[in-house]
């Protein structure tokens, strides 16, 4: 399970990094459909899809493996991989560029001390070169075919659903996953690459749509809104980031302090599918993040009908069941229980200089957001020589003088020896208190 958790983590890394050209490719396509008319703008969405971006993301995949040297390695490799052409070359080369980049990394360190003095950079170009061939090369005759009749298993599999009329139900596995922060996993590792060969045949692909609707996390958000008058101020923040922003995480926590609001998140996923589904509504590329000005730049103009009716009644179906949920509570919400709490003895000492990084999955998303929201806060304290960073889960750096994230998530931290800061909500900028209060050198 642990191997899976890695191996699922660095694929979705290097897809979320690569999110930007999807999401080009996809408004070159809107705009040669559209409003421009051009078949070339066409032809460079169809040269970033099948060439620009499985390379990338090769080299990125080498890169993380194996540093620079590795990110050509795995840059050579992927260029093989998509020469054959394959309809999984996306999947393949983040393989084939990962295994070349850790192999040249590690075969360089081990053959550096071999190498006669002055033909240190023969012998590194040429490794490096055969290395990248022979990466592509065996990826492309050992797991093409596999990799080509998973793909197909799976895409058989969805569109049976579609033509069963099920793929609404695909939310009671979805939005559990969700909550506990696989969002990105399920959006960038399944769907991704399964919506991308569902475009080739159909041209858009409601598989964009499943996880990215902001409607589901609306509609809880504004029925806590609607429950609890004493927090309305602070929820319309979140309201903002969640539909607009497009950053969902603001409200997982929510769920997570009250599980029964789990069936409002499933119960509006599937009415906004099923809307989706009735009304042929699909996406032109990725829509990243799940913002509803997003999910429209990359839908066709004769989507958007179906598309917000999708979103508007997914959140009203969360909203209304959700109400229905906390109608029956008395109490304040959860999520503010731990305010009061006192972090554990932490030094006094007010920190002239330090480094605070925001962690999430990908480091990207929520963490982004929060850390901006932070800076400012900084800023009205007055507190000058903290700096403030956004990073993802395995990337926190060995100078980090603190870590900030959502109370739920700091179980996937790896062991730290570093103060460790959890809120209820990235966006409550009252849940940073004890943080100020260290930095400051509090009582």
């Amino acid at each position: 399970m642990k191997l899976t958790r890695r191996v699922l983590k660095y694929y979705s890394r290097v897809i979320a990094e690569s999110i930007p050209l999807f999401v080009t490719a996809g408004l070159l396509s809107v705009f040669s459909a559209g409003i421009f008319q051009n078949e070339h703008l066409y032809e460079m969405s169809k040269i970033l899809s099948s060439l620009v971006i499985p390379v990338f993301m090769g080299y990125k995949a080498g890169t993380m493996c194996g540093g620079e040297v590795g990110g050509l390695a795995g840059t050579l490799a992927a260029s093989v991989v998509v020469m054959a052409e394959p309809v999984s070359a996306m999947i393949l080369s983040v393989t084939a560029g990962g295994v070349a980049g850790f192999l040249c990394k590690k075969g360089l360190d081990r053959i550096k001390n071999w190498i006669p003095s002055g033909f240190e950079m023969l012998f590194s170009n040429l490794y490096l070169a055969s290395l990248g061939l022979l990466a592509g090369g065996a990826a492309y005759v050992l797991l093409i075919p596999e990799a080509e009749w998973m793909l197909g298993f799976l895409g058989n599999g969805l569109s049976l659903m579609i033509d069963r009329g099920i793929i609404p139900f695909i939310s009671f596995v979805v939005e559990p996953l969700k909550i506990i922060f696989f969002n990105n996993w399920i959006n960038h590792g399944i769907f991704l690459p399964l919506g991308l060969e569902q475009l080739k045949t159909q041209g858009s692909s409601i598989l964009f749509l499943l996880e990215t609707n902001p409607g589901p996390g609306f509609g809880i958000l504004l029925a806590y809104t609607l429950a609890n008058r004493n927090i309305r101020k602070p929820m319309v923040s979140s309201l903002i980031i969640q539909f607009l922003g497009g950053i969902h995480e603001v409200y997982f926590p929510y769920i997570l302090s009250d599980i029964r609001l789990l069936a409002g998140a499933i119960a509006g996923s599937i009415a906004g599918n099923y809307c989706f589904m009735v009304t042929g509504s699909g996406l032109l590329g990725p829509a990243s993040p799940g913002s509803i000005i997003t999910i429209l730049i990359m839908a066709d103009k004769k989507h958007w009908l179906g598309i917000v009716m999708g979103i508007s009644i997914s959140a009203a179906v969360s909203c209304f069941l959700s109400c229905l949920i906390l109608s029956g509570r008395r109490r304040e919400p959860a999520i503010d229980k731990d305010k009061e709490q006192k972090v554990e003895e932490m030094p006094v000492k007010r920190m002239e200089h330090a480094k605070i990084y925001f962690v999430c999955d990908v480091g990207l998303g929520s963490s982004a957001m929060a850390s901006a929201i932070f800076k400012k806060k900084l800023r009205l304290e007055g507190l000058t020589g903290i700096e403030v960073f956004h990073v993802s889960v395995d990337r926190i750096p060995a100078d980090a003088d603190a870590i900030v994230c959502q109370k739920n998530f700091a179980r996937s931290l790896p062991e730290i020896n570093i103060p460790c800061f959890t809120v209820d909500n990235l966006t409550d900028m009252s849940g940073y208190k004890e943080l100020l209060n260290w930095l400051m050198g509090g009582e």
